[in-house]
């Protein structure tokens, strides 16, 4: 049973909203209150009450508890809406948080709006999508515009700081993060609050077709945080393009600039969502002792008509979309005798293997070879990566499509994979029903997830996080050793 206080929480909260709300209550009130002195001074020492209460809630002691006053109204309109952060108590130790329930209650995990989700049940068992909540509120890029105003309240608000403080072995292995997106702030967001650390360092790399209130919300979101920047050149991106490829490229160019000296850079979308904790990412990471982690496809899954013909830019002249078409002239041969490898888009990187890409000269006269490729982003890292011609840093020179890949895991839909529900593009959007398949997966992230296609995924997944970062556990490291792809003598990190 709860304490009294807790009891009253409800009702001194919904007086108080009523007081945001409606200020002219108490001027109507006191104008009643003169149509006689009895009740003149009833109005008066309801006032003197109210305004002790009012210095009582104005103090920091304040947090709120799960349920409470969360649906109530003030005699007139609708309550404020769900999604709009309430004031929590700022931090004053280093051992903020102080414990895993002070983070929950706060509503800095998950979606505070399922709250009541049985995660571990969806964890442990087969469970139905429909058992779960299919929408959140959402959160709009004005509404991130306005929350950042001030940043002091926004990095409390929004749980930017939920964790505990970073070990001393994750503050010496800094990491950095590139994230790529056009659209869902709000997932955006979600994802980056999950893998922020203060002592790492965060690239975001926005579509420039999107709004001007979108790329405004994202500069004032990033302006509070200030290890995550906005990537000095942006890309209006086009579907397998060019442009896909320069997003990271220009992302990776400032990193090298940044004060912070990270060992490792992971390339993300804004719809992956990671399966381990930091500490865990660290672990991993030290074990691949400065080699990278890129996806190796050789034979007949390379799709070489990509790269064997010149692919041209066309503009539809009444939508104004820009695509790639095959201009049917053959290509010319990579330089420098480089054989093609294909991969994913995304990887792990050593700090030594981005020097190499940014500055060595082959890594660029291969980069302007790239321009007229289909996705090339799927054939330049991985093809430096396993080349044989220059000795990359962190590379392999193995058999590619031997050893294991486990940056990112996605579900194809001729691979065999188990999904859910829908596939896009062949590739699995998943869904509370894929929890058990994820939870035992070896990579660190996942992709894709829709904030808009059953979000409880997310939520689950972002409450694993949690858990096991506060605890400073980790999971299944053995697996991690004795990888073909580790180096055995260790470059300079």
């Amino acid at each position: 049973m709860r304490s009294r206080s807790a009891r009253d929480k409800p009702v001194i909260k919904l007086l108080k909203r009523c007081l945001l709300s409606n200020p002219s209550q108490i001027l109507h009130f006191m104008y009643c209150s003169s149509c006689c002195r009895r009740t003149l001074l009833l109005g008066a020492v309801t006032l003197l009450l109210i305004y002790i209460v009012w210095i009582f809630l104005s103090g920091d002691h304040y947090v709120s508890t799960k349920h409470e006053a969360s649906h109530y109204w003030c005699g007139y309109g609708p309550a404020m809406s769900d999604f709009v952060p309430k004031q929590r108590p700022m931090y004053e130790t280093e051992d903020y948080p102080p414990n895993v329930s002070y983070a929950y209650r706060n509503q800095w995990v998950g979606f505070p709006d399922m709250e009541q989700v049985d995660c571990n049940q969806a964890f442990n068992s087969s469970v139905k999508n429909n058992w779960f909540p299919q929408t959140v509120p959402r959160i709009f890029p004005h509404q991130f515009k306005a929350a950042s105003a001030n940043c002091n309240e926004f990095i409390r608000d929004f749980g930017f700081l939920r964790y505990p403080k970073v070990s001393e072995e994750e503050e010496n292995f800094p990491l950095a993060f590139i994230v790529l997106f056009y659209k869902d702030l709000d997932q955006v967001l979600f994802l980056l609050r999950a893998i922020y650390r203060p002592h790492n360092v965060y690239c975001l790399s926005v579509d420039t077709k999107s709004s001007v209130e979108f790329l405004d919300a994202v500069r004032s979101v990033s302006k509070c945080l200030p290890n995550v920047f906005v990537a000095s050149k942006l890309e209006s991106i086009v579907y397998a393009g060019f442009s896909r490829l320069m997003a990271d490229i220009n992302c990776m160019e400032d990193l090298l600039q940044h004060p912070i000296k990270w060992k490792y850079v992971v390339n993300l979308p804004g719809q992956q969502f990671p399966l381990r904790s930091n500490l865990e990412l660290v672990k991993i990471f030290q074990l691949y002792n400065g080699a990278n982690d890129v996806e190796g496809i050789t034979g007949k899954r390379m799709m070489a008509m990509r790269f064997m013909w010149r692919h041209d830019y066309v503009t539809n002249n009444v939508t104004g979309d820009v695509r790639l078409v095959s201009s049917g002239i053959k290509n010319r041969p990579p330089p420098h005798g480089i054989d093609i490898v294909k991969g994913s888009a995304y990887g792990t990187f050593s700090r030594d293997f981005i020097d190499f890409v940014i500055n060595h000269q082959i890594a660029k006269d291969f980069l302007e070879w790239c321009k007229t490729v289909l996705s090339p982003d799927e054939y330049f890292w991985a093809t430096l990566h396993h080349s044989k011609v220059v000795n990359v840093p962190g590379g392999y020179t193995g058999v590619p499509d031997t050893k294991p890949w486990l940056s990112t895991y996605a579900s194809w839909g001729g691979g065999g994979d188990p999904c859910a529900t829908i596939r896009i593009r062949s590739v699995c959007i998943f869904s509370p029903e894929d929890l058990p398949l994820l939870i035992n997966r070896k990579e660190m992230f996942a992709n894709k997830f829709y904030i808009t296609h059953h979000p409880a995924v997310l939520h689950c997944l972002d409450q694993l996080l949690y858990n096991v970062t506060f605890s400073g556990s980790t999971r299944d490291l053995k697996q991690y050793q004795d990888l073909p792809f580790a180096l055995k003598t260790s470059l300079k990190l």
